[in-house]
């Protein structure tokens, strides 16, 4: 008997990973995908007013069943924020900055997303206690060439650079921008902003 629960342990952990696996090859085909589309001339996002603490939500929910053990905290203003976006493609932003504060982290244990309304538009805020990013690594954080491999991970199948210049190609078509920087109290924080209206506001 004691030995049959070890094999249903070791199949049902066998599944568990082959499911993870899988989570992350659809993960990596919706990014190619994203690339392909938003690198196209002309691309015209349908935007409709959505309510930020909903699309927020959605992204912790997606992100703590892959992440369990890792602790989310969520800093929103009391007064709802309607943002004109594609909320689909948003929640996939918010989902793929909080998967990478854990992967370049290498130690993360508490991701921190916030949002706050500044004049025109609304930033998006990503913090974690993890290790941080290499300096040299910063610049082309964001242009598809950077992989965990520049951080010194173990794990080379997993590719930061596509879902991170997916995100920017994302934001950009929503006529905002991002950044990502080190926290002067550790940790990493990847930010980006969106207008509250359509506009060409550049990063101040």
């Amino acid at each position: 008997r004691g030995l049959g629960d070890v094999y249903k342990r070791q199949r049902r952990d066998l599944l568990l990973e082959v499911h993870k696996d899988a989570q992350w090859l659809v993960r990596v085909t919706e990014n190619i995908l994203s690339v392909t589309k938003f690198s196209a001339d002309g691309v015209k996002l349908k935007l409709t007013e959505e309510v930020v603490e909903e699309i927020v939500g959605s992204a912790v929910l997606k992100f703590r069943k892959r992440y369990p053990d890792v602790k989310v905290a969520v800093r929103l203003p009391e007064d709802p924020l309607l943002v004109p976006m594609d909320g689909i493609l948003i929640e996939q932003v918010l989902v793929n900055l909080m998967e990478n504060s854990v992967l370049h982290g290498k130690h993360t244990s508490k991701v921190e997303i916030s949002a706050e309304e500044e004049k025109d538009r609304v930033v998006f805020y990503v913090d974690d206690d993890g290790a941080g990013i290499r300096p040299s690594a910063l610049p082309k954080l964001f242009e598809g060439t950077f992989r965990q491999g520049d951080e010194e991970s173990c794990d080379s199948r997993r590719n930061m650079g596509i879902g991170l210049s997916v995100c920017m190609s994302i934001i950009r078509a929503h006529q905002g921008d991002m950044k990502a920087e080190n926290r002067k109290e550790g940790g990493a924080r990847l930010s980006f902003w969106l207008p509250m209206e359509r506009g060409t506001d550049q990063w101040r």
